[in-house]
């Protein structure tokens, strides 16, 4: 029996899912110099089909570095969304990171990973995957918190954007320790610390 046309983009749509999440696991693991040779064989599926979806790594790379930027800028701005105050916001924040430890689904530690190996290998990042003012930076978003928080009297006096590079520093450190096995299970607590008065 004849594949239907919904059948196809089904399957279509399964491996290129199966593509990004071989080549996301083995980049952050492995760094960007990971083979379109390396995906296939983590994916289980002929190198070819790869470039039935992706003329180049370097597409490949810039596709997962788009779905990175807009995954974080979403999560980070829906919550600062949600809530009314910056303590609130930092604390819905800290424990989305931590719960991202806690859960054995480590895409938002890879994703993390993913792009510590894209800015440190020099990859050239096309204006259209990076972040916009649609689509701010987290390091960015948390800085107006912070400073939103300061104003409120409820977060630590300092240049706002420098304390949000370093709550982003740990997070990611802890991202680098669980990349490797290591078992990492922060409580929110100790991230509000780094930020919140009291």
């Amino acid at each position: 029996m004849p594949r239907t046309k919904e059948v196809f983009e089904s399957m279509r749509e399964t491996t290129r899912l199966k593509i990004e999440a071989a080549a996301l696991s083995l980049f952050a693991r492995k760094g960007l110099s990971v083979t379109m040779d390396d995906i296939a064989k983590e994916a289980e599926i002929s190198k070819g089909l790869i470039y039935n979806h992706y003329i180049s790594k370097e597409a490949l790379i810039t596709e997962l570095v788009r779905q990175a930027v807009n995954k974080s800028a979403q999560a980070i701005t829906m919550t600062a969304q949600t809530q009314t105050d910056a303590r609130d916001t930092i604390k819905m924040i800290s424990r989305i990171m931590c719960e991202m430890f806690s859960s054995h689904e480590y895409m938002g530690v890879e994703y993390f990973m993913f792009m510590l190996q894209v800015g440190m290998s020099g990859f050239e990042i096309p204006a259209e995957a990076y972040y916009s003012k649609d689509a701010p930076a987290p390091a960015e978003t948390l800085a107006k918190i912070i400073a939103q928080g300061q104003a409120e009297g409820t977060v630590a006096e300092g240049d706002a954007f420098q304390l949000s590079l370093i709550y982003w520093a740990v997070v990611q450190g802890l991202c680098c320790h669980a990349i490797v096995g290591m078992p990492v299970a922060p409580l929110p607590d100790m991230l509000n610390r780094l930020l919140l008065t009291n």
